[in-house]
């Protein structure tokens, strides 16, 4: 598994908490389809089912770095602005990322592509 430094990145503090599994995952799912080695029950990967798997791992990070998010003490909390908002080249907000990241997972998940995190 490759080394990641979360030192002084964006969010620091809940992302060291958070990504480390969903990096296991990324690299599980990189080192199948690098190696054409099965890929859990989702078999030897084409290009379009790795794209799709691999887009899947962020999306639900998206989801749980929000809900996460929200759990810590509000002087903790990360600015939702700061992360969540979709904002168009005028600065106005037009949707969030979250939605957007759980519309994504439920269209994969009727495609039948879901993969369980922990």
């Amino acid at each position: 598994m490759e080394e990641r430094n979360f030192n002084g990145v964006q969010f620091e503090e809940l992302r060291k908490e958070i990504d480390p599994k969903y990096n296991t995952v990324h690299d599980e799912l990189s080192d199948c389809y690098y190696k054409n080695k099965p890929f859990r029950e989702f078999g030897i990967l084409t290009k379009e089912k790795f794209d799709k798997l691999h887009s899947l791992i962020f999306q639900i990070r998206e989801v749980e770095f929000h809900k996460e998010n929200l759990k810590q003490p509000i002087e903790k909390q990360y600015d939702e602005k700061k992360y969540n908002d979709i904002t168009d080249k005028d600065g106005n907000v037009t949707g969030k990322k979250v939605d957007k990241a759980n519309d994504k997972i439920l269209e994969l998940k009727n495609e039948g592509i879901e993969l369980i995190i922990e």
